[in-house]
């Protein structure tokens, strides 16, 4: 019996069902993408970057959460569409590239989901983005340094103060891992008050981490 080989049955999917544009739905030359350049240009970034203080730690956003950006995170993150990580996390790298240099850093940490969280949606969305920065930079992931313990509300429509309560004491330390001395980079994908962020920055600090600051895909503007 006659196979082909992998690349050519890849090739003739690709002829017979070309790859679309996540947000316009025309065809597009790089099935890796998942997204045109035409709707990517689209995207906002905010230049020149500015970190946001948030309990002592510097957060920096790449992009302004609104149009193509916004709904390509909705897509991402609500509907599975994993595909986006890529084109969502060439954002990531083109900043750290430009702006800050993930060198001076010893662990990149994405924020994690409680296990009920994770079991419902599958994935976490910032490790994903977080294992793209790994891999272009060299720095090291640690998806498990902190664990989210407490199963919290979603912090969709909550005041600063009732995020702040609902995230409070929500994570601990995997004392399995290292934080002692570490200088730390902590990935999500999108900032609203830094509740989320600053509470575990607060809990890396005190378990004797020497730095924290943040970076996120987006944030309101």
């Amino acid at each position: 019996m006659f196979f082909f080989p992998k690349d050519i049955i890849k090739g003739l999917v690709s002829f017979i069902y070309p790859p679309l544009c996540e947000i316009c739905g025309i065809k597009i030359a790089n099935e890796n993408n998942n997204i045109c350049e035409k709707c990517f240009n689209k995207i906002i970034t905010i230049t020149p970057p500015v970190a946001i203080r948030q309990n002592d730690i510097n957060i920096w956003a790449v992009c302004a959460y609104e149009g193509t950006l916004k709904e390509c995170i909705h897509l991402f993150k609500y509907k599975s569409r994993l595909g986006l990580a890529g084109p969502l996390s060439r954002l990531m790298i083109n900043f750290t590239n430009n702006y800050l240099n993930l060198n001076k850093f010893d662990i990149i940490m994405p924020v994690p989901l409680h296990r009920n969280r994770l079991l419902e949606r599958g994935f976490n969305q910032a490790e994903l983005l977080a294992k793209n920065l790994s891999k272009n930079s060299g720095c090291a992931i640690c998806p498990n340094l902190l664990k989210k313990t407490k199963s919290t509300r979603p912090q969709t429509g909550l005041s600063k103060t009732k995020r702040s309560e609902n995230i409070k004491n929500a994570f601990k330390v995997n004392k399995k891992m290292p934080v002692k001395d570490k200088n730390i980079l902590i990935v999500d994908d999108v900032l609203t008050t830094g509740s989320t962020i600053a509470e575990c920055a607060d809990t890396l600090l005190e378990a004797g981490a020497n730095s924290v600051q943040a970076l996120v895909l987006a944030r309101g503007i």
